[in-house]
């Protein structure tokens, strides 16, 4: 590393963090923000081709971008990956780019977004190596893998994946000189396996606390995320079959607005059958939508990790009815930071109290805010910063050559 040129971080995740709209996008973006804190510059390798502008918008925040060739997989090469216990395949391009990318730049460190992209370790050997973990995955399938009947194809499918995954989450967390969780739960399961640990949790924008704490008396729900994210849609499906009739009878004024993209056909079909439902799709402010919102759902039975919806929803003090999976991992209690039901007749019950008690509403709202105060994105991420200036700073010591 010469005296003028900053060392190099590199980063390998399966998607560019553009445009930063769902949850996964905004984590790896705070990230890469953390690492140019400490004093590297970011190269960033995805293996999906990038929404159009990602490549100027990013190196505009200087991170640099580069694709790696991600070709369909043959069945020899499905079989292989199968017979490994390898959720998704194994890429020898990237593999062989980040040999050579180590081999010209010598980075500091190697960091590896989501378990999938772990497979890379003899291609960065010597380096440094971060586990970047946004859920643990294995956890998430296993309750997707209970919503099967038992014995049923999709039932195998679920479980071959679940076990597949955990083999995977646990070789990657073996091999990596750190590994980063979004929760104490999360942390937990690799007691043992890693190394290092360092629990990171998911934050949220400045500007969502800027929003007027004043419910504004529209009575609009909201539902926002990612529907390709199987536990978003599933949730969503139960809570337009089971708990909407229930609110709408109780409340005939209500409407609900679901805000996100990858809505599947299926869902907006359901969705378009169900009465004042809304179909936004993507918005690119999240805050113009949560200031015009009378409170927040968040169904969710199935899935792992923290939902940064929840966070953002409490920063902007927007009252929140949830499951208890739905709003777990943050510290939200319920009764003192929004409403928390398991059954969909309860639930219903949760969205109505926040529709027709504003000052209890308002007051769960305005103390879920002081609660996400603790998770401005900047704060969350120290120790991720800390790791890689220990990193940066070790490498600068190191004698060039």
């Amino acid at each position: 590393m010469t005296p003028d040129r900053k060392p190099l971080a590199l980063v390998v995740a399966s998607i560019a963090p553009y445009p930063p709209i769902g949850g996964g996008e905004k984590r790896t973006l705070r990230l890469l923000e953390a690492i140019q804190r400490c004093g590297a510059d970011p190269y960033l390798i995805v293996t999906e081709r990038p929404e159009d502008g990602a490549e100027e918008a990013l190196r505009a925040r200087g991170v640099q971008l580069e694709l790696a060739p991600a070709p369909r997989p043959t069945p020899s090469q499905r079989l292989r990956q199968h017979a490994m216990r390898r959720p998704s395949p194994y890429l020898k391009g990237l593999a062989r780019r980040l040999e050579a990318l180590v081999a010209e730049r010598r980075p500091a460190f190697v960091q590896f977004e989501h378990t999938q992209n772990a497979y890379y370790y003899r291609s960065v050997r010597g380096l440094s190596v971060v586990l970047s973990l946004h859920n643990v995955d294995s956890e998430l399938i296993g309750t997707l893998a209970k919503a099967q009947r038992s014995g049923s194809l999709e039932w195998l499918r679920m479980h071959n994946r679940w076990h597949a995954m955990r083999v995977t989450e646990r070789r990657g967390a073996r091999a990596a000189n750190a590994v980063l969780a979004v929760s104490d739960h999360d942390a937990a399961s690799f007691d043992g396996i890693a190394r290092r640990m360092l629990v990171v949790p998911n934050g949220v924008d400045e500007e969502l606390f800027s929003i007027d704490g004043e419910l504004p008396r529209t009575n609009s729900l909201l539902f926002f995320g990612k529907y390709d994210y199987e536990p978003n849609a599933l949730g969503v499906a139960r809570f337009l079959r089971e708990v909407w009739p229930l609110v709408t009878t109780r409340h005939p004024g209500v409407h609900l607005r679901l805000v996100g993209k990858g809505l599947p056909d299926w869902l907006a079909a359901e969705a378009a059958s169900s009465e004042r439902v809304e179909v936004v799709g993507v918005v690119e402010r999240i805050d113009v939508e949560l200031a015009r919102s009378s409170a927040v759902v968040v169904p969710i039975w199935h899935g792992a990790g923290t939902r940064l919806k929840v966070l953002e929803s409490m920063a902007a003090a927007r009252p929140i009815a949830g499951t208890p999976l739905g709003v777990s991992g943050v510290g939200f209690e319920p009764g003192r930071h929004g409403l928390v039901a398991e059954s969909p007749s309860d639930l219903a019950v949760a969205v109505v109290t926040l529709l027709e008690d504003r000052d209890r509403a308002g007051r769960l709202a305005a103390e879920a805010r002081r609660l996400a105060e603790r998770f401005r994105w900047e704060t969350v991420t120290e120790p991720a910063e800390q790791l890689y200036r220990d990193w940066v700073a070790r490498l600068s010591r190191e004698p060039a050559g």
